[in-house]
C-alpha cells in the first residue's frame, strides 16, 4: 500500500512545481466545523486547491477552474484564515514536500522578500492527532531565525 502512496504523491506533487514562481493572490480555508479541510490558493498561474487523499493520509494538489464563494453554511464554512494574510501578494519561491504518507506529509512554501516566515499545511497524521479529528488539515506558519544573538 505504501508503494501506492508514493507513486501518487509522486503525482500530485508535479502540480507543486507549477506554484513556483506564482504570485499568490488570495488564500481560503474550507472549514468542516471544526476541521481544516482544505486550502485554496488562487494564483496568477491558476487556482489550487490542496487537500488530503485517501481520508488524509497524505495530501494532494488539484487545479480548480475557480474557486468557491466565501460564505457560512451551519457546518461547513469557506473563509479567510488570517495568519495566512501575510502571504498574499507575495510570489511563491520554493514549494516543497514534507513529511510522508501517515507521517506527516505536507507542503511548505517560501516567498519572496519573506526570508524568516513560510506557509505550512500538513496532513492531520503527524505523530499523534488531535482527538476526533480524523482527515483534516494541520496549518502553520513557520517562524525560522537566521542570527543568533546573545542574551
Amino acid at each position: 500500500m505504501m508503494q501506492k502512496y508514493e507513486a501518487c504523491m509522486k503525482e500530485s506533487n508535479t502540480l507543486l512545481r507549477n506554484l513556483e514562481g506564482a504570485l499568490l493572490k488570495g488564500i481560503l480555508i474550507n472549514v468542516v466545523d471544526p476541521e481544516f479541510n482544505v486550502v485554496y490558493l488562487e494564483t496568477d498561474k491558476g487556482n489550487y486547491a490542496l487537500h488530503g487523499e485517501v481520508g488524509g493520509e497524505y495530501l494532494g494538489i488539484h487545479c480548480l477552474a475557480k474557486l468557491p464563494e466565501i460564505s457560512e453554511l451551519d457546518g461547513y464554512i469557506i473563509c479567510k484564515y488570517s495568519p495566512f494574510n501575510i502571504f498574499e501578494g507575495r510570489t511563491i519561491s520554493q514549494a516543497r514536500q514534507v513529511g510522508t504518507a501517515w507521517q506527516g506529509h505536507g507542503y511548505e512554501f517560501s516567498f519572496d522578500g519573506l526570508l524568516t516566515k513560510t506557509m505550512i499545511i500538513q496532513s492531520i497524521y503527524c505523530g499523534t492527532k488531535p482527538q476526533h479529528l480524523e482527515d483534516c488539515l494541520r496549518l502553520g506558519v513557520g517562524h525560522y531565525e537566521n542570527e543568533w544573538k546573545r542574551t
